[in-house]
C-alpha cells in the first residue's frame, strides 16, 4: 500500500507543480506500484534515452529538421518498421494468450519496452513517453475502450488537421473513422471526453485514474484511495468520465462501510456522500457519457477476434517460410 500512496503523493506534486511534470516518471510510477515495485527505474530510464538518441540520430540523417512534424515522423517509422533502433523488431498489437482481460499488466508499458508487442493503451502511451523526450509535439486521445496519438498536420501532409496514429495497426486513421466504428457522438466531441487531444497536465492526471484502477484490480476494491486518485484527477482533467466513475464507486463503497459499521440509518455523513454521489453522477451526465452498448461492445470483440485469426495466418506463413 505504501507504494500507492507514495505514487499517489508525487504525481500530485507533479499537478500542483511542486515537481517537474514527468509523463515518463507518472506512467513508471502506476506500474512500479502495482507490480509491487519490481521494475527498474534507472533501466526504464536508459531504454527510453536510448530510444531518444537513435530517434534524434534518425531525424539528422534523414533531414526531418525540415519538417515541423519531423520528430512525429521519426517516432512513427521507429514504431512501424524494423530499424536497427529498435533492434529490428516493430512495434505490434500483441494478439497472443496472455493478453487478456484477467492480466491486468498487459497495458503496462514496462513489458512492450522489452518485447514490442502491447496494446492499445501501452503503445500510444510509449510513443508518448518518446515523444516527451525527444521534445515532439504530440498528444494522448480516447475513444470508448480505445487509445491513440493525435499531432497537429502543421505541415499539411495530410488531408485533416489533427493526425490520427493507429499504433495498433500501423495506420494514419482519418476522424471520421473514429467517429463511426466507435459510435462517438458530437455531444462526446464537444464535450472532450472523446477525440480530445490531452495536454501533458491531463496526461499526467489520466495516470492518477489508471492508478486507482490498479489499486481496485489489486485490491479488489475502492475506498477513500480511490477516491482520492481520481478526485484529484478531475482537478485538472475534468472531461474524464473513467474519474467520474472511480469517484462514484468510491463514494458508494465509503457509504456501504459507514452503513455497516452498526449504523444502518441515514445521518449527517450518509447524508453528505449520497449528496456527493449524486453531484458525481450529474457531472457524468453533462459530459455526455454513456455505458458502451452490448453491440458496440460486441462489434469491438470481433475485430478482436478478426486480428487474431490474422496473426495466427501471418505466424505460420512466417514459420513455413522459414522451413
Amino acid at each position: 500500500m505504501f507504494r500507492y500512496e507514495r505514487a499517489c503523493d508525487e504525481m500530485e506534486a507533479m499537478l500542483d507543480g511542486r515537481l517537474p511534470l514527468s509523463i515518463q516518471r507518472a506512467v513508471f510510477l502506476a506500474e512500479w506500484a502495482y507490480l509491487d515495485g519490481e521494475p527498474d527505474y534507472d533501466g526504464y530510464c536508459r531504454t527510453i534515452d536510448s530510444a531518444a538518441v537513435f530517434l534524434r540520430q534518425f531525424i539528422a540523417a534523414n533531414g526531418l529538421e525540415r519538417y515541423k512534424t519531423g520528430r512525429n515522423l521519426a517516432l512513427t517509422e521507429y514504431f512501424f518498421h524494423p530499424y536497427s533502433g529498435n533492434g529490428y523488431k516493430p512495434f505490434t498489437y500483441d494478439f497472443g494468450e496472455a493478453a487478456n482481460d484477467k492480466d491486468f499488466a498487459r497495458q503496462f508499458v514496462t513489458p512492450l519496452m522489452r518485447t514490442h508487442k502491447g496494446q492499445c493503451r501501452s503503445l500510444p502511451m510509449y510513443y508518448r513517453i518518446l515523444a516527451e523526450a525527444i521534445g515532439a509535439d504530440a498528444c494522448i486521445a480516447y475513444a470508448p475502450a480505445h487509445v491513440f496519438i493525435r499531432y497537429r498536420n502543421d505541415d499539411g501532409l495530410y488531408p485533416e488537421e489533427w493526425v490520427n496514429v493507429e499504433l495498433t495497426t500501423h495506420q494514419i486513421t482519418p476522424e471520421y473513422w473514429y467517429r463511426e466504428y466507435f459510435e462517438i457522438g458530437d455531444r462526446q466531441v464537444e464535450t472532450r471526453i472523446y477525440l480530445h487531444p490531452l495536454t501533458a497536465t491531463e496526461t499526467v492526471a489520466a495516470q492518477l485514474v489508471d492508478l486507482a484502477l490498479g489499486y481496485r484490480n489489486k485490491y479488489g476494491c475502492y475506498d477513500a484511495f480511490t477516491l482520492r486518485c481520481a478526485d484529484k484527477s478531475r482537478v485538472y482533467y475534468p472531461q474524464n468520465p473513467k474519474a467520474e466513475i472511480i469517484c462514484g464507486n468510491s463514494l458508494d463503497a465509503l457509504r456501504q462501510m459507514w452503513l455497516a459499521e452498526g449504523r444502518k440509518r441515514t445521518d449527517d455523513k450518509v447524508r453528505r456522500l449520497e449528496a456527493e454521489l449524486q453531484a458525481t453522477a450529474a457531472r457524468l451526465d453533462s459530459l455526455g457519457w454513456r455505458p458502451m452498448s452490448r453491440e458496440l461492445f460486441e462489434k469491438l470483440e470481433r475485430g478482436n477476434e478478426e486480428g487474431r485469426r490474422r496473426n495466427a495466418t501471418t505466424h505460420a506463413t512466417e514459420n513455413e517460410d522459414h522451413r
